[in-house]
């Protein structure tokens, strides 16, 4: 009981705290139908990939419709219904955002842990997965989902930092579950890539190729050096050096031909994953990579002009339908602009690749405040546009921002921006289906790239 107490007491200040998060709205930008005019996208080659909050939508989405995406990279995220629609459940047993606020307060450890109910073990994850997939299965009966049997061919990435304090382990744990067991999602094991070790916290890890200037990428803090998050952290980290001085300490930078005429293995004998895992350093490189393949992906990533990323107008996107598009709008908390990366190759017509990327919580809407800039610095840094640039894949970035409540005595909707992976007080029962609105806006918007066809159902309202 006393434990419950805490939850909802920490529960009750969050609108205080996270109301400075609230960004304004970006001012008015072109119809995505314009931005992409004369785009042509093979519709075979349709991915997502997602981080924290993004990184349960991206899944969401993919089972969603699987019909039509091929393949999904989650960093962070959590199985399917894993809040099962409630705010609580979300905090609680899908993140240990509560236990982490709770500790913020200075309250006493031992009922901040109690706040804790993410699976800590084999049998409680195996649990989560398990229910995770029956709601899945409930959904594909009603119709409101693609087959499920779709996941099985589908090229799954995870990516959990080891020293991840929001979204742990086990939760990521039954994220594999859910795609790789066999009476489940049932995804071959050459098509899946699970990275459980790298040195990171909660954040998009990426190296230091094109990095802007300023401290707008961060340096890939660890604990105890963690910092808490502020206004100015936008979770994209440069992470380079860490993972250089971990291959050393690991003996992960072995030559194998010297190795092999010592003879020692190289990697050594039980490093072998955290050397592979260390080798993704570049994460939206190894994402488009597990997705699309080694081979597709043949030219080397290029810098990219922040210009380049391109500004439209979501709220039209609504008007392809809702009757009510602004109001649509505001109950979904879509930021008014969205963005898209269209590699110069792929504005002559020619056939190219879409990755739909989703930002975390903090991370959309107008979270680009420097002097001279405006937009989303996820879009801009985490890393994907310079090998879609290289490679013909026009990169969707779909925008969620901070919204309060009706009132200012009613507690905000979506303080942190975060996309809909629970339902209460949101977007509602459907969220996670084909009916959601955040996941009918995003399969618009593919439309709108595939030329205006309906190549993703979207049911009427």
């Amino acid at each position: 009981m006393l434990a419950r107490q805490i939850i909802r007491r920490c529960l009750s200040l969050l609108p205080v705290l996270w109301m400075l998060a609230y960004a304004g709205a970006a001012g008015s930008a072109p119809a995505l139908e314009q931005v992409a005019a004369g785009v042509n996208i093979d519709p075979d080659q349709i991915s997502v990939s997602g981080i924290s909050s993004g990184g349960f939508m991206a899944h969401q989405f993919h089972v969603a419709h699987s019909d039509h995406i091929m393949g999904a990279g989650i960093v962070a995220g959590g199985p399917y219904y894993c809040a099962h629609g409630t705010i609580l459940d979300a905090v609680t047993r899908c993140s240990q955002f509560v236990m982490l606020e709770c500790s913020a307060l200075g309250l006493d450890a031992r009922w901040c842990g109690n706040s804790d109910l993410t699976p800590g073990n084999k049998t409680e994850i195996e649990h989560v997965a398990r229910t995770s997939f029956a709601e899945a299965k409930k959904q594909e009966v009603e119709g409101t989902i693609s087959k499920l049997a779709n996941l099985r061919n589908g090229k799954v990435y995870l990516f959990s930092g080891a020293h991840d304090h929001i979204v742990p382990l086990g939760v990521m744990d039954a994220l594999f579950h859910f795609y790789a067991d066999t009476d489940k999602g049932g995804v071959a094991a050459e098509n899946m890539a699970y990275r459980r070790t790298f040195p990171a916290r909660h954040t998009m890890v990426r190296d230091s190729f094109d990095k802007p200037a300023g401290d707008v990428v961060g340096p890939c803090p660890l604990p105890p050096a963690d910092p808490p998050a502020n206004d100015k952290d936008a979770y994209i980290d440069d992470c380079e050096a860490v993972a250089k001085a971990s291959a050393l300490k690991n003996h992960c930078l072995c030559q194998p031909a010297a190795a092999s005429a010592a003879g020692a293995p190289c990697p050594p004998r039980g490093k072998e994953a955290i050397c592979r895992d260390l080798a993704d350093v570049d994460l939206a490189g190894a994402i488009l990579k597990r997705i699309y393949g080694v081979q597709a992906l043949k030219d080397a990533r290029v810098p990219v002009a922040e210009s380049e990323v391109l500004a439209f107008d979501q709220r039209q996107v609504f008007g392809k339908f809702s009757d009510t598009p602004y109001n649509a709008l505001q109950n979904a908390s879509m930021a008014r602009e969205g963005y898209v990366f269209i590699p110069k190759a792929c504005k002559d017509g020619r056939t190219c690749k879409l990755h739909v990327a989703f930002h975390g919580c903090r991370q959309g809407g107008t979270t680009d405040g420097r002097i001279g800039h405006s937009g989303n610095l996820f879009a801009k840094f985490a890393g994907y546009n310079e090998w879609a640039q290289a490679n013909q894949i026009i990169v969707l970035y779909p925008q969620i921002q901070a919204r309060g409540g009706a009132s200012p005595l009613t507690p905000p909707l979506n303080p942190r921006g975060c996309w809909d992976w629970w339902g209460q007080n949101y977007t509602h029962t459907a969220y996670h289906t084909q009916h959601g609105t955040q996941i009918k806006a995003v399969a618009q918007m593919i439309n709108i790239l595939a030329g205006g066809k309906n190549l993703l159902e979207i049911p009427a309202e």
